[in-house]
Parts: structure tokens; C-alpha cells; sequence
């Protein structure tokens, strides 16, 4: 994503967050923003440097109740340097 993020720099306002992890099972799964295998450290960095303004958080299926999922995502991302 990293990649993708500068190469259209300047075009692209938005970005939406979500993120893929693995079950106890080995399977892949949706999962809360920072809680998967993204680098979001470097996601974060390059939307800050290319003028992203808007980063809406998505989670197609929660393991949890969506609420809970969201503040997950949202408190992940406060800690990772997400800039409001």
C-alpha cells in the first residue's frame, strides 16, 4: 500500500484503513486496524506526506461487537501517530 500511496501522490484524498490477520485456526480474518499485518507505521507516514485528508476505518466482518472493534482501531491508530 505503501507504494501505491506515493505513487499517486497529490490524487488521492482518501484511503481506507482496514486490516488482515489470522485465526486461531491459521485462516485469514478481518481484524482491527494496527491488529493484522500491515506496516501501518509507514501507511500513516505516507498519507501524512502526501496530503491524504480523510482515512475511514473499515471492518467488513467483527469478531466482537463493531463498536468495540472501531475504538480498538481508533485507539491502534492514535499509537501508531495517526494525526487527527
Amino acid at each position: 500500500p505503501v507504494d501505491w500511496i506515493y505513487k499517486v501522490e497529490g490524487r488521492m484524498d482518501v484511503v481506507h484503513f482496514k486490516d488482515m490477520g489470522m485465526n486461531h485456526e491459521n485462516k485469514q480474518m478481518m481484524t482491527e486496524v494496527g491488529e493484522g499485518n500491515l506496516n501501518w507505521v509507514d501507511i500513516i507516514k505516507a498519507c501524512n506526506e502526501t496530503g491524504v485528508k480523510w482515512a475511514p476505518v473499515e471492518q467488513d466482518i467483527c469478531q466482537r461487537n463493531p463498536f468495540e472493534s472501531l475504538e480498538i482501531s481508533l485507539n491502534n491508530l492514535i499509537d501508531l501517530g495517526l494525526k487527527s
